[in-house]
């Protein structure tokens, strides 16, 4: 057997191993939003003056909408890994929906897409037509 095709066999076998172990040790977890004061709270920490308003979290709790009662802008806050990722919503944002599923398309190159699943989401896409142009 060549030598290089051993070695390369040996790395993909201890690679694999060490992400057996990591499986093993912490399991398969997902993260997800544990309430609106939770997402409130990160906000608070990233926006000055932040007020909570009305809010709305997708049925996985992997992604909420919240509002800042201060001055009426709309937040976006994602799971990602184990903390919360907050984007404030602008204009140019892509808008669709379909029965309970609301997507947004975002202009940010590290958050392009974002599905939620609300039972409000007729409520949550009027409230985001003035930012969809």
């Amino acid at each position: 057997m060549n030598g290089q095709v051993l070695q390369l066999l040996i790395s993909v076998g201890g690679i694999t191993v060490m992400v057996a172990i990591c499986w093993i040790l912490f399991g398969r977890a997902v993260a997800s939003l544990a309430g609106p004061d939770d997402i409130a709270a990160a906000l608070a920490r990233d926006v000055p003056g932040f007020h909570m308003g009305p809010a709305a979290i997708s049925r996985d709790a992997r992604a909420a909408l919240i509002e800042n009662a201060r001055d009426g802008s709309v937040y976006l806050a994602v799971m990602r890994g184990g903390d919360i990722v907050t984007r404030k919503l602008a204009r140019g944002l892509g808008l669709a929906r379909n029965g309970d599923k609301l997507e947004l398309r975002l202009k940010d190159f590290t958050l392009r897409k974002a599905e939620l699943d609300l039972a409000d989401a007729a409520a949550w896409e009027e409230k985001l037509k003035g930012l969809a142009a």
